[in-house]
């Protein structure tokens, strides 16, 4: 059985669960917010507008957002601007979004490349040009080093508090991040237990030992980047036998689990890590950027709405996070975002 029809097979028990909950609940939000008594009392002016970000999580997490304050009596409705953060960003400056779920080390490096001027940014010296890490093996001379960025020059790299703290220094004028979340998706480099007992590995510098004898499979467009080939170089002189890009999660991983290539890197949320007992590797000196995630809004953002979504950021988790993907994700996803935002916020705590 492939990893496709696996969890497939998984997500029907979980959508199966939820209709027998179903029967004992109230009715579903639609995602309008126009179904609370305290929605009905605000006036549009004042209602939420909760962009659905840039993947299948964003917009579960928008919807799931929109439940809670509308639950709270704040008028909230979940709207589709685009999904890159050009477009996000735009509709947060001009209005037609409030607010969006995002992750912090994505964030960071977009809000740092493209909103404010050189001399404006935190560090002491340029960053780089592209140009000038040409044939070198130093991720932080890449345009997407986020450590190059915070001015960390040392051997590791940022800490999920280092990103967190330096947002705010880097977002455009009238834009605030909210309370961080303990759910992350950072990338991480994962083994078969079996490769991980044939190699007698556990982190990275183990697996920079041997790395000689394992090829790699990674996403698309991500060899090259300063968390690939170079950065594994970097960090724990790790120069794979090879590096194979994949299109998708499930092609990267049945390669995986089909021994095509002995390492993977996949987000620490990717659902197959506990369904196959996948080994996640320690990444001690941080390579992989922190990826937390936290919610980007405008600085109009009401108290009362603020204290809503701070309160569901608190109570998210990673493993909510894979539920989403296993719930929501695919080509055929078992459920839709709204049904999928409402499980996670029933989840027993």
């Amino acid at each position: 059985m492939t990893h496709t029809a696996r969890l497939r097979a998984a997500a029907v028990v979980l959508t199966a669960a939820l209709a027998l909950s179903a029967c004992g609940t109230g009715t579903e939000q639609d995602g309008a917010g126009g179904g609370e008594p305290g929605a009905a009392a605000s006036s549009p002016a004042e209602t939420v507008k909760i962009a659905t970000g840039v993947d299948t999580q964003t917009r579960v997490l928008a919807h799931l957002y929109q439940q809670r304050l509308a639950a709270d009596g704040v008028a909230a409705t979940v709207v589709d601007v685009g999904s890159s953060r050009e477009q996000i960003f735009a509709a947060l400056r001009d209005g037609r979004a409030t607010m969006v779920p995002d992750f912090t080390g994505d964030l960071y490096v977009y809000a740092r490349q493209h909103e404010l001027p050189d001399a404006q940014r935190p560090g002491a010296s340029p960053t780089p040009s592209a140009d000038a890490s040409e044939g070198t093996d130093a991720p932080r001379g890449l345009l997407d080093s986020l450590g190059q960025f915070l001015g960390i020059t040392g051997e590791t790299g940022p800490s999920e508090d280092d990103v967190y703290r330096a947002l705010p220094q880097v977002l455009p004028s009238g834009l605030q991040v909210l309370d961080s979340s303990p759910a992350q998706r950072t990338d991480r480099m994962v083994v078969t237990a079996a490769t991980d007992a044939q190699y007698s590995l556990g982190d990275m510098n183990s697996a920079g030992k041997q790395c000689g004898k394992l090829s790699v499979g990674m996403p698309s467009g991500y060899a090259d980047s300063a968390q690939g080939t170079r950065g594994l170089k970097a960090y724990y002189r790790c120069s794979p036998r090879s590096a194979h890009e994949y299109g998708s999660t499930d092609e990267l991983v049945d390669a995986l689990l089909q021994d095509k290539v002995q390492a993977a890197v996949l987000k620490s949320s990717e659902p197959v890590i506990q369904d196959e007992g996948l080994v996640v590797l320690d990444d001690p000196d941080r390579l992989f950027r922190p990826e937390r995630e936290v919610v980007l809004s405008s600085q109009t953002l009401s108290d009362s709405a603020t204290a809503s979504v701070n309160a569901v950021s608190a109570d998210l988790s990673s493993e909510d996070l894979s539920t989403i993907t296993r719930l929501a994700g695919g080509e055929h996803p078992a459920m839709s975002p709204e049904k999928t935002a409402a499980y996670v916020r029933d989840r027993p705590r």
